[in-house]
């Protein structure tokens, strides 16, 4: 089923954990995989560093299809920006033409 209001492409990106060179878990972004589905963004919040001004934190609000494979450790690209999802998705569930999954989503810059 699709999401009743989705004006925008959304790319759900899923990578495999995996080890770096001292046997530490890391996710490995380089062999990540891409799902594009269509879904809606909207900006909710912005922070900066009050201090030295120099890092922006930006929230988004991201309704995806129900069914949509998203979960926490996954970022997300839409307009050439790279989000990371923050917290668990949440599915909406009940009146199925605006059944979704629902998600918070942050990108930090600096």
């Amino acid at each position: 089923m699709a999401l009743l209001l989705a004006p925008h492409t959304v790319t759900v990106v899923t990578a495999p954990n995996g080890f770096d060179a001292e046997g530490n878990a890391s996710t490995d972004w380089s062999s990540a995989g891409r799902t594009t589905v269509q879904g809606q963004v909207e900006p909710a919040a912005s922070s900066e560093n009050r201090d030295n001004r120099d890092q922006v934190v930006t929230t988004y609000l991201v309704r995806l299809p129900p069914g949509t494979a998203v979960a926490l450790r996954d970022r997300l690209e839409w307009l050439g920006l790279t989000l990371e999802v923050t917290g668990d998705p949440l599915p909406w569930l009940g009146l199925t033409a605006l059944d979704h999954i629902q998600l918070t989503a942050t990108r930090f810059r600096g």
